[in-house]
This record gives structure tokens, C-alpha cells and sequence, in this order.
């Protein structure tokens, strides 16, 4: 980490001043959407009623597995181009643009969504894969796995495998900083939980630009910008 981790965050707070009121309708939105779908998955799965004296469970509606297996799929997509379009909003706070609600709303179905979902499939199935090992290795995983949406966006052509493959190779050395950058937040999290979650909705947006800014780096040292002078290249 070139910069020191108070740096980030600073940085991270001021990028977020006037932008709140773009970027927490998008949460809540989205949020909505996921909830959405989570209600009507447990609607359809099996419902008990427990004795507790005796903590036994009856089953009182055994449900419809096929459903909850169908809107579990039709959630894992959702969440994929959701976390696609929310990356980009956090690219763009981090670069201390204003992000455009009804661009960030569709660029999930607009950019390549199939490409979302396999890349959100990988890093799920590897980091679950890592974690039968030992909860370490599957931590340790999902933040070499951690730029692959940005990397996405900073590099449209990638593909699924090949942003997968790219993260892991260009995190590698910083995934202790981002994991320390991710533990400076919990404090705030905690707080949140006070405000029945209310307090949320200006931690993330907070926390995700910060934690941009850190890719931003990352992706920069791997990635440097060429010096151009009078149309020729500076090594």
C-alpha cells in the first residue's frame, strides 16, 4: 500500500460528498430487487412448527424444492450484473465522477451480462472449493478473486477466466492491505447495526470507494500509463 490506510478513506469520504444522493438510491434499489427475490424463494421452502419443550421440529408444508432451486438461480444471476453495475458506480466515485442512476441501473444487462454470471460463478466455485480446505484458504482466496469485476470494466475484452486469472496474479502482495483495509470498517458496521442498518447506506458507499481506490492503485503498478511527449512513447 504506497499510501497510508487513513489516506484511502480520506480520500475515499471526500469523493463521496455530494454523490450520496446518487449513489443510495442505487443501493436501496438494488437492495429491494435481492430482497424481492428472497422473500419468494422462502416462500416456496419447507415451513416447521417447533414444540419448544422439546425442540422437536414437524414439517407443516413441505414447500417446492424445484422453485426455490429455480429462484436461486434466477438470484445468483441477479446478484452477478448487480455487483457488475454497483463495481462501475464505485469506479466512478473513486474517480470523483457522478455516476448517472439510470446508466448504473441497466450497464449490468448492457455490458456483456453473461460474462458477469460465469465470473461470479468461478470465484464462488473457487473459493468454496478453498474453503473445504480450511476457512484461511477460502479468505485468502476471495481477495486474490477480488479485482476481477473491476477488472472487467477497466479491461472490457477479459474474459470471465482471464479477469479471474488476472486478479489473483496482480493482488498478489496486497491482500493482507485489503484485508486490512476491509477490518478498518468494521467498527462502523457495528454501529450500523444501532441504527437498524440506516447508517449502512453511507458506510458502504464509503467503504467500496476506498477500497476502489486501493484497485485503482493496484491496477495502475501493474498497468502504468504511458508518458507521451510530442506523440512519442517514454519508456
Amino acid at each position: 500500500m504506497k499510501e497510508m490506510r487513513y489516506v484511502y478513506k480520506e480520500k475515499a469520504a471526500k469523493n463521496m460528498v455530494g454523490k450520496y444522493s446518487l449513489v443510495i438510491p442505487v443501493i436501496i434499489i438494488f437492495g429491494i430487487i435481492t430482497s424481492g427475490i428472497s422473500t419468494l424463494t422462502t416462500s416456496y421452502r419447507p415451513k416447521y412448527e417447533v414444540d419448544w419443550n422439546t425442540f422437536e421440529r414437524t414439517l407443516v408444508d413441505p414447500g417446492n424444492p424445484s422453485m426455490v432451486f429455480l429462484f436461486g438461480i434466477f438470484a445468483f444471476v441477479v446478484g452477478a450484473i448487480i455487483y457488475y453495475a454497483t463495481t462501475k458506480m464505485f469506479i466512478q466515485t473513486a474517480n470523483d465522477e457522478m455516476p448517472v442512476i439510470e446508466d448504473i441501473l441497466v450497464v449490468g444487462l448492457k455490458d456483456n451480462p453473461f460474462r458477469s454470471i460465469v465470473l461470479q460463478f468461478l470465484i464462488d466455485l473457487f473459493v468454496f472449493l478453498w474453503a473445504l480446505l480450511f476457512i484461511i484458504p477460502g479468505i485468502v482466496k476471495s481477495y486474490a478473486y477480488s479485482m476481477s469485476f473491476y477488472l472487467a470494466q477497466r479491461k472490457p475484452e477479459l474474459a470471465a477466466n482471464e479477469a479471474l486469472d488476472l486478479s489473483k496474479k496482480i493482488t498478489k502482495g496486497y491482500k493482507m492491505d485489503l484485508f486490512i483495509l476491509d477490518l478498518s470498517y468494521l467498527g462502523w458496521y457495528f454501529i450500523g447495526l444501532f441504527t437498524f442498518g440506516i447508517l449502512w447506506l453511507w458506510i458502504v458507499p464509503k467503504h467500496m470507494t476506498a477500497r476502489t481506490l486501493y484497485f485503482k492503485e493496484i491496477y495502475e503498478i501493474s498497468f502504468p500509463t504511458p508518458l507521451i511527449i510530442d506523440g512519442e512513447i517514454i519508456d
